[in-house]
């Protein structure tokens, strides 16, 4: 349940909740099932841990209660805080016989403890069963400890960014320490031998000297001779004994540019050794007819012939995106942009952790303008082409795996131009999902579909009639040239993080901002100290919205990246909602914005629900040219009509958005700032990028478990509300029970004070409070329950106390 990111905080914890120690009658210790804490204030108890009763005491303290002294023959009393402090510091500094009505033995855990205690014999001997032979055991744990610091230095230089230039200085001087303590150890040895009256000799000792340097791994490892001693030797041992895919660099065909490729098919074979990898791929969700939860609900991915046949097949999600290296602002603008190649398997939950996104390819930008994806996406392509038709063979299956493409997630620039679409959106034709055009886009919303067939016609026509553009298509898309269950109308999905968080919410906010402005319900000033004085909690904290700069009303936008602009949007009903009146045109458009984007978020959809969305976005779009008629809108306003539909084809979009992709531009800004080396950029990015993942996959296993928390503490029953112990009492008979304040389950992290929706009644959500969080089972909820109003103008819930106050354990909250 527990995990911890460094040992130091594991042996910590041990100490403190696992400790093996007994205390003695009236004595203190760490937090054993055989000690109680009896508060003589209250009827409060629970198993004993020094520092929870002092807490507990000094809650006391400050309601200005009288406590006595917990020690035993102290009849020191006072209601003072300090006073009590300080009476414990000079008078039982370093105390620990408590008073035996405040610290009182548990005797039904005691005796439980001594019925399941082992017997040291019986326990050596089941020992020796299982352990192998002594010199095969201490040969496999010299090589695993080998490993262990091999996966160490692969952490300081893909974790920790540390260069080899510091790592190999760290390593050298480790040896100089070593050399420097030998006249130490043969001194220790000496001392020793006298004291057992052993005769011994010089060539003794220092036989005994060295086979104790011997026997130090880290001395053995990282000495002249040492297989971890130089970057060199620890590159070929990484290699050797770590799962690493060495990228391939390229030479562009008539030019002397080269590019670095991560053959896919390798790290494919790779990924699928990690044997919960390949759980996650076999696992089979239900699919309902009309229930939009996955890709795999799309129509798209149900016509597609290779997925819709027999047998576990791969499905590839690629990310094309172009990215800065160097300062944007700088000099090097322009100088070092690459063109970056991602990709992630679709059969792995939505949810997964960052190192899931492999790299395929790194070029730069200028080259592909230059020679075009054809050249540098070559041996990419090759390799996806043997993946479709001959598939790569995964050991743990027995059997070759076939797959393909099934979406490309890219911005709609880089869509636009992998696609062969047009890449000016200032052009006649424009959209890449139907054929409307700029004049008819300002009056009408139905336009006629982009088809296979339509799309495969207009591409022959410019190929036969030597025509640069036809309908805004100007060339035929290099992943369809090339894969046979590819296509560019069903294999590019909408970007909602670009659509949406960084275009037309930002746009509207500006101008809907300024006209509630103008009416004067608030002042910007006024706007900006309320953003700054919001209290954001959990993850709002990490996306809090800034200030809105001043000139936004000049700028048309207030700026921001996506996650800023989304959490302004959601939290600006609580922001401001009160300062404006109801029914006032500015704020509904602000507020059917907000429900789409509530909408388009959305990880789970019915037709309802799509046909729900179909008419906001209509009735949006209608009130936003009513109030603001002098506003241009954006080609992505109209790419937004198309959602509705293509949730349809694609399943939930934010599956398929590039937020999740963009994570790895971080990681190679990263690198180079901490490297310094821009001699071959593509190269070392790559290197460093294969390194990390090999370490990631030298862990026990690839993903996080699914439960994790970082802290528990022990919970008394008798403590938590009387209405929950009948309850409680039915899952488990123990008296005392493990809590935590957060826990992290599938990704989704709660916390005790936080609201969840538990599901629905009288057609409004239910939420309640999260009061405890206990760990019976994996995950239990100590969870209040609230009366839910709904508040159309603010698009928020009002929630009330419940009449009963009612409180229950539950599992995970379906709907969170």
């Amino acid at each position: 349940m527990c995990t911890f990111s460094t040992f130091n905080s594991l042996k910590v914890h041990l100490s403190r909740t696992h400790s093996k120690k007994k205390v003695a009658e009236g004595g203190s210790g760490d937090l054993t099932s055989n000690w109680e804490f009896h508060c003589p204030v209250c009827d409060f108890k629970q198993p004993f841990v020094e520092r929870d009763m002092f807490i507990h005491l000094r809650g006391h303290l400050r309601l200005k209660e009288i406590v006595p002294c917990p020690f035993r023959a102290c009849t020191f009393t006072t209601n003072v805080y300090s006073t009590y402090n300080a009476h414990k510091c000079r008078e039982h500094k370093n105390a620990s016989d408590y008073d035996v009505a405040v610290v009182v033995q548990n005797v039904s855990n005691a005796s439980h403890d001594r019925d399941i205690e082992q017997d040291p014999a019986e326990l050596s001997e089941n020992e020796n069963e299982i352990a192998p032979e002594a010199g095969s055991s201490t040969e496999g744990l010299t090589e695993q400890l080998q490993y262990n610091l091999a996966s160490f230095f692969l952490k300081m230089q893909t974790i920790l960014h540390v260069s080899q230039r510091p790592t190999q200085e760290i390593i050298e001087h480790i040896d100089q320490l070593f050399s420097l303590t030998e006249p130490v150890v043969r001194e220790s040895v000496t001392k020793i031998l006298e004291k057992h009256n052993c005769p011994f000799t010089d060539a003794l000792v220092s036989e005994i000297v060295q086979a104790v340097s011997d026997s130090n791994i880290l001395y053995k490892s990282v000495t002249s001779k040492g297989p971890l001693s130089t970057a060199k030797r620890r590159k070929s041992y990484y290699e050797e004994k770590f799962l690493i895919v060495k990228p391939v660099e390229y030479l562009i065909e008539s030019s002397q540019r080269t590019f670095t490729y991560v053959p896919i098919l390798t790290s494919l074979q790779m990924l699928l050794k990690k044997t919960d990898v390949c759980e996650k791929i076999q696992e089979t969700t239900s699919q309902l007819p009309g229930q939009y939860l996955s890709h795999c609900d799309g129509s798209y991915y149900q016509e597609n012939a290779l997925f819709s046949s027999e047998g576990q097949k791969l499905s590839i999600i690629l990310y094309v995106d172009d990215f800065e290296i160097a300062n944007p602002l700088g000099t090097s603008k322009e100088i070092h942009k690459v063109c970056a190649v991602f990709w992630t398997l679709a059969n792995l939950p939505v949810k997964s952790a960052l190192h899931s996104i492999q790299l395929a390819l790194l070029c730069n930008s200028n080259d592909v303008r230059q020679f075009g994806f054809a050249k540098v996406f070559a041996p990419l392509l090759s390799d996806l082409k043997t993946l479709e038709e001959v598939g790569v063979y995964i050991e743990t299956f027995g059997d070759c795996l076939k797959g393909t493409v099934y979406s490309v997630a890219a911005d709609n620039l880089a869509a636009h131009g992998l696609a062969g679409f047009n890449e000016s959106f200032r052009s006649t034709y424009f959209c890449r999902f139907c054929l409307a055009t700029k004049q008819k886009c300002k009056y009408q919303m139905l336009y006629l579909m982009r088809t296979k067939d339509l799309h495969d016609k207009h591409v022959q026509e410019i190929q036969n009639n030597d025509s640069q553009k036809k309908y805004g298509v100007k060339q035929s898309c290099v992943l369809s040239d090339h894969l046979s269950y590819f296509h560019p109308i069903t294999g590019f999905p909408p970007e909602i993080l670009h659509d949406l968080f960084e275009c037309v919410v930002p746009v509207e906010l500006a101008h809907c901002l300024k006209g509630l402005i103008a009416k004067k319900y608030f002042t910007l000033e006024e706007l900006n100290r309320a953003i700054l004085s919001f209290p954001f909690q959990h993850s709002d904290k990490v996306d809090r919205s800034h200030p809105i700069p001043p000139n936004v009303v000049t700028r048309g936008t207030i700026g921001g990246n996506g996650h800023e602009n989304h959490t302004l949007l959601r939290l600006l009903p609580v922001l401001i909602g009160s300062r404006v009146p109801e029914g006032d045109t500015f704020w509904e458009v602000l507020m059917n914005l907000k429900d789409i984007v509530e909408l388009a978020m959305s990880h789970a959809f019915t037709d309802d629900i799509i046909q729900y969305m179909s008419c906001k976005i209509s009735d949006h779009r209608q009130l936003l040219q009513e109030v603001l008629p002098s506003l241009r809108l954006r080609p992505k306003h109209h790419y937004i009509e198309h959602y509705p539909h293509l949730i349809k084809c694609f399943g939930p979009l934010v599956h398929l958005w590039t937020m999740r992709f963009e994570g790895k531009h971080k990681v190679f800004k990263i690198i180079i700032r901490h490297t310094h080396n821009y001699k071959n950029v593509l190269k070392t990015l790559a290197e460093r990028n294969q390194n990390m993942m090999a370490f990631n996959l030298s862990s026990p296993r690839f993903f996080k478990p699914p439960v994790q928390t970082l802290k528990v503490e022990s919970v008394y029953v008798e403590s938590l509300p009387t209405d929950t112990h009948a309850l409680i009492s039915s899952i488990t008979d123990s008296s005392s029970l493990y809590g935590t304040k957060q826990v992290t389950i599938e990704g989704t992290t709660f916390v005790a004070g936080m609201f969840v929706c538990t599901g629905a009644h009288a057609a409004l959500p239910q939420f309640k409070e999260i009061r405890n969080i206990l760990l019976i089972r994996n995950d239990s909820f100590l969870l209040k329950d609230f009366e839910t109003w709904y508040i159309e103008h603010l698009r928020s819930y009002e929630l009330t106390d419940h009449k009963s106050h009612t409180c229950y354990v539950t599992g995970l909250p379906n709907t969170v």
